[in-house]
């Protein structure tokens, strides 16, 4: 019994560490941020920033996926799609075990969109 409790304990640590790192990504300039930081993608910035002037509520990870629609851009613009390669990764990790990944995944996102609706 104590195992299990153990794994659950493991299984929370893992979906609250995915649901961070999804709220750093998603919810936060700190792409953008680094980006300038490190001087990427000068121009790049330069066109979102023309853009967000125009269209303030476009995020830099949408804007990157209308510029290029790659299926890169479109994996790191997804909450649903870059959320289970995270909480999978942050699962396996923490349970090691793939079995619990699903379990994760549904733990990861409702805390993600619990901060969110706590968020507004």
């Amino acid at each position: 019994m104590e195992v299990l409790g153990a794994q659950v304990i493991n299984l929370v640590a893992g979906s609250l560490s995915a649901c961070g790192i999804m709220v750093l990504w998603f919810d936060t300039s700190f792409l953008l941020d680094y980006l300038r930081l490190f001087g990427m993608e000068k121009k790049f910035i330069e066109e979102y920033e023309k853009e967000l002037f125009e269209n303030p509520d476009i995020k830099f990870l949408e804007f990157s996926y209308f510029k290029n629609p790659t299926f890169l851009n479109k994996l790191f613009s997804c909450p649903y799609c870059l959320g289970f390669w995270i909480s999978a990764l942050c699962t396996i990790i923490a349970t090691q075990s793939i079995l619990l990944i699903f379990a994760g995944y549904i733990f990861s996102m409702s805390f993600y969109f619990i901060f969110k609706k706590c968020q507004n």
